[in-house]
């Protein structure tokens, strides 16, 4: 069983639809997802209700709300039915956050490449240090492909490396089939069934892979130095 939460004091980062994408990639390879949804807006929750509107939403893919920490601990607890748990939490440095984090393999940092959004994201790392486990990793989410050639891209990664905070190499793009996906279409295959997309949906699968392999990496790194 792996748990892996999603975290962000900060609203607009993707944060929501990236644990979507992940799970919605992994139930088409197989894997049996529960995504938690801890946060207050619910967002994971909605997409699943529009998508199973549609009909769109993938076979082996569930999505749960929890508003308490005792709920949230009560099904970390009954999780025979699911081999993968993401738990999308809200960024609120509460009980709620901390069960998560506590309680998660990885937990994913989604944050913008800008100055505001990082010093955001430096916070939460300040906070979860407190923690007696806090294995959080950021992930550059929505970058545009202008973006690394901009001051403000340069100045942002330079305030990540000044407070050498621990983050993942793969950087999610921005995309329009992003956006497309997170309104009911359920899986990125299914937008990728119109022609005119089948290039785009390639290569936004493959930036999601990428992804996903680097946070088994880093599960697996985790895992070897709490064995030794």
């Amino acid at each position: 069983m792996t748990i892996i939460a999603f975290a962000n004091s900060k609203g607009g980062v993707g944060k929501s639809t990236l644990c979507t994408l992940i799970g919605s990639e992994l139930a088409a390879h197989g894997s049996r997802v529960l995504i938690i949804d801890a946060d207050a807006q619910q967002s994971c929750l909605q997409w699943a209700e529009r998508c199973r509107v549609a009909g769109t939403l993938p076979n082996g893919l569930l999505v749960e709300p929890v508003t308490k920490v005792q709920e949230l601990t009560k099904r970390l607890h009954t999780r025979d039915d699911a081999d993968i748990i993401l738990i999308d939490v809200q960024g609120s440095m509460n009980d709620l956050l901390t069960t998560a984090i506590v309680a998660s393999d990885l937990t994913i940092v989604p944050t913008k490449a800008t100055v505001m959004e990082v010093v955001e994201t430096v916070k939460l790392f300040e906070w979860a240090s407190n923690l007696k486990r806090a294995p959080l990793r950021l992930v550059l989410n929505r970058v545009e492909g202008i973006d690394r050639n901009t001051v403000a891209f340069t100045d942002a990664i330079a305030l990540i490396r000044q407070h050498r905070l621990s983050g993942l190499s793969t950087l999610i793009l921005s995309r329009k089939v992003y956006e497309q996906f997170s309104k009911d279409a359920g899986t990125l295959s299914q937008i990728g069934k119109d022609p005119a997309k089948t290039e785009q949906v390639t290569k936004a699968r493959k930036n999601i892979a990428d992804l996903i392999g680097d946070m088994l990496q880093a599960i697996n790194d985790l895992n070897a130095v709490a064995a030794q």
